[in-house]
């Protein structure tokens, strides 16, 4: 696949004096890069004499180092993928080109965006991204698990109670020996697959400021919700309670696909590894909110990416235009297609939503009206502090500590943290 991405950027290009070279950056995948290309390659046609030569980097850890030191040695990329997780720390520095003034000339209309996506690469009235896909975070459930215990399918807004009787009735130990052979749910020590539940049991994990974990990680909403999530493997063991989550590498998910487990948390991201088992009728699933506790509404984190510019790119203008070509309804139409992610346009996802026979892009679709911005774009440390966010499952589920005690300990190391 990457060698097909060089090839094809190559074919035809003579390398003459008068060539311009637009360079853009990425942790993509060689198979994403590849769905970037009809956009990339319209690009390359509408701009004679332009060439677009993309300089992937793997590992995102190490991306992120390479875009920062790449700005700051004055060479830097044309246009960089930018995080959701990164937007702080760049905005903070000051490094990436305001979009918003050249949007419509660009040929892109701040308004065709979700405006709770765009929020999120936006501060104040300046736009440092053009959102190109997004997700939340969801329930999938496996329906044929639901007909064959003669459950009705869960709706969106469901609550704990619900929830629970739900993974209950389709936990399932046919032989008797105390280990289910169909499991419920899942409880994933990621803190990505668990903010929704913590956000729809009306608590928090960092004041609204964001520069405090106490009060929040600690508030008796959040212990409540916590205490409820981890009893779902503690005590009413309707999840699979491996000996050292550490050392357990996707079997949750595993399981979901093998038709052993039926409530999986999870994102849009899941549906490339599934899409064969869905067509051939194999798999059967449907998607629904995450469930909320009384007094509480449902709420998801909305984890997105955006086609940026840094503010001392060679080629200022037509790095704005390849990052709105990127980020257009054409570019996203054809993304849509590898099942990856959402289209951060309504219109263009309604229309592909439109066409799905699974019903899946209409129920993804529906949640985005629960999406919230993830505490990743909204402050500068947050890979530090969902660094420590695990430990509260593990200590919790595996050596079977207190939930307040665990949340009033993490709560103050994180504190810590936001006060560096």
């Amino acid at each position: 696949m990457a060698g097909l991405w060089v090839a094809v950027l190559l074919s035809g290009c003579g390398g003459g004096e008068d060539e311009i070279v637009l360079r853009m950056t990425s942790w993509q995948s060689p198979q994403e890069n590849v769905l970037d290309l009809p956009a990339v390659q319209a690009f390359e046609r509408e701009h004679p004499g332009v060439r677009v030569v993309n300089e992937p980097v793997s590992n995102q850890a190490e991306y992120r180092e390479k875009v920062i030191t790449a700005i700051a040695s004055g060479s830097p990329p044309d246009v960089l993928l930018l995080d959701g997780i990164d937007v702080p720390s760049f905005a903070q520095a000051g490094v990436l080109l305001d979009l918003a003034p050249f949007a419509a000339r660009a040929g892109l209309a701040l308004d065709a965006f979700f405006p709770s996506v765009l929020a999120m690469f936006s501060r104040g009235d300046s736009v440092l991204a053009f959102p190109k896909g997004f997700s939340p975070v969801v329930y999938y459930y496996n329906r044929r698990l639901f007909d064959a215990a003669g459950l009705a399918y869960p709706r969106d807004g469901w609550t704990f109670d619900e929830f629970l009787r739900t993974a209950r009735a389709l936990t399932i130990d046919r032989d008797g020996d105390g280990t289910p052979e169909q499991w419920g749910t899942a409880v994933d020590r990621r803190f990505h697959t668990w903010q929704a539940m913590v956000w729809s049991g009306g608590g928090d994990i960092l004041q609204p400021d964001g520069r405090r974990a106490s009060g929040a990680l600690d508030a008796p909403a959040t212990v409540r919700t916590l205490g409820f999530l981890t009893s779902l493997a503690v005590e009413h063991k309707v999840a699979p309670r491996p000996n050292a989550f550490r050392a357990v590498s996707g079997n949750e998910t595993r399981l979901f696909y093998s038709g052993r487990l039926a409530l999986l948390p999870s994102g849009h991201w899941l549906i490339p590894n599934i899409r064969a088992q869905l067509a051939r009728g194999q798999l059967s699933l449907g998607v629904v909110s995450f469930p909320h506790a009384p007094g509480a509404a449902p709420a998801t984190p909305l984890f997105a990416s955006g086609w940026a510019v840094p503010r001392n790119a060679t080629h200022r203008k037509l790095a704005v235009e390849l990052a709105a070509a990127l980020a257009g309804a054409a570019a996203q139409r054809h993304r849509l297609a590898a099942g990856l992610e959402l289209s951060t346009m309504p219109a263009v996802q309604a229309e592909f939503a439109s066409h799905d026979t699974l019903g899946l892009e209409r129920a993804f679709l529906a949640q985005v009206a629960f999406g919230r911005p993830p505490w990743g774009a909204r402050i500068t440390r947050f890979r530090e502090v969902e660094a420590q966010l695990p430990d509260i499952i593990d200590r919790v589920v595996i050596r079977g500590e207190p939930v307040a005690d665990v949340a009033r300990d993490v709560a103050r190391r994180l504190d810590e943290v936001l006060r560096r």
